[in-house]
């Protein structure tokens, strides 16, 4: 949605005055109602108010982040350009753990889950340990080093301080003293609702898009590139950012919400500066439920690559700054470890941020094994060709 606040704040404004004068006036004959329109309009008031809260910096301790610090609409609801996380905390002086992943075509990621073979699948953040857009806009909002509320009842302090407050009471039916926990729900299912109503959060409508509708056509080397990203024995990318069509009218996602261990260098540059930390994806420090299960350790989330052109930096530790960077890892992690990982005493430490116990769990298929003879399967000609690929993948502007 694109509309000033200020005209979504007066009109979330009156609608919420209607709801708390109809709340006060005695009641009086009139026609049954038509259900249908009220709760549209209702709604749609709702997903407005959630633009608002996802863009209202004065719900951070610091009063200087919002939703949107770290999910820029320009950058396809990712990482700012060029930039890991602006800092967050009381004093904003506070980096936080993992890049922020794209908020877009997150719709069919379902409830966390790890079936009978071990398989993880679903939920949000790089870890899953969300299972819905509700619960996943809270975390940012009491994340130590993100928004950095203490607590419910101080998010609703913040909260009262500005004009959204009365909107919110208004469209959620709260009354006049709520409790903290109604009005965090409340402010919780708002944001959600604009992420899962508002379209640019899935418009389907970049060039690959236009390719599938026979209104666009691949240059040569967009075409290869995809050729070589579908290849299973090439890039076989597909097998985890599927290509193809869901089935039941939803379009290609580009992820299959599975897990996986790719062994990404560590990122000295960042939070995992530390050489006795480890960031274990599902084994934590996120969550603490799955430690027991060392299959799952060193798993991360496999992101949607729709905008991944606008997303750098890329991975969870935001080690990679380009796409070619991250396609060339794929492409020579295991032919040529010592252009990822250092050399200690002649001796090349791969994969050096995953601990020796749980490097067992690292991906080995293509396009990471290589062929006779120690050859990579992708060609530098094959990273650029899926360079040109996955820059099809951008939503146009809405």
């Amino acid at each position: 949605m694109r509309r000033t606040p200020i005209a979504l704040l007066l009109s979330l404004m009156a609608l919420a005055s209607l709801g708390v004068q109809a709340q006060r006036q005695p009641p009086r004959p009139s026609p049954p109602p038509d259900p249908a329109p009220a709760p549209a309009v209702n709604q749609q008031a709702r997903v407005s108010l959630g633009e608002l809260l996802f863009n209202e910096r004065r719900l951070s301790a610091s009063g200087q982040q919002a939703c949107a610090s770290c999910h820029d609409s320009r950058q396809g609801h990712a990482d700012p350009a060029g930039r890991f996380l602006p800092l967050g905390g009381p004093a904003l002086d506070q980096q936080g753990l993992r890049s922020s992943p794209s908020l877009r075509y997150l719709d069919q990621a379902g409830a966390f889950s790890v079936d009978a073979q071990g398989r993880a699948r679903g939920g949000l953040f790089w870890d899953g340990r969300a299972n819905s857009r509700a619960e996943q806009a809270r975390g940012p909002l009491f994340a130590p080093k993100e928004m950095a509320n203490a607590s419910p009842a101080d998010l609703v302090q913040r909260l009262r301080a500005t004009p959204l407050y009365g909107s919110l009471l208004g469209l959620y039916n709260l009354g006049a003293a709520p409790t903290d926990a109604a009005v965090v729900d409340a402010v919780a299912d708002a944001l959600a609702l604009y992420q899962a109503r508002d379209p640019d959060y899935h418009p389907f409508n970049s060039k690959f898009d236009q390719v599938q509708e026979g209104r666009a056509s691949f240059t040569a080397a967009e075409a290869r590139g995809l050729a070589a990203f579908n290849d299973p024995q090439r890039g076989n990318c597909a097998s985890c950012h599927s290509s193809q069509p869901r089935g039941n009218g939803v379009r290609a996602l580009f992820t299959d919400f599975s897990y996986h261990a790719l062994a990404v260098p560590r990122n000295i540059s960042q939070a995992t500066a530390d050489p006795t930390f480890f960031d274990l994806g599902l084994c934590g420090p996120g969550r603490s439920d799955l430690l027991a299960r060392t299959q799952l350790c060193g798993r991360f989330k496999v992101p949607t690559l729709r905008n991944v052109a606008l997303t750098a930096p890329y991975m969870h530790n935001a080690r990679f700054n380009t796409l070619e960077e991250v396609v060339s890892f794929y492409a020579t992690r295991d032919t040529d470890p010592t252009r990822w990982y250092p050399t200690v005493n002649g001796q090349v430490q791969r994969f050096n941020d995953l601990p020796v116990a749980y490097q067992a769990n690292v991906e080995r298929r293509a396009p990471f094994a290589p062929l006779p003879g120690n050859r990579a399967r992708l060609s530098p000609q094959d990273v650029s060709d899926i360079v040109a690929f996955l820059r099809t993948l951008t939503d146009a502007p809405q």
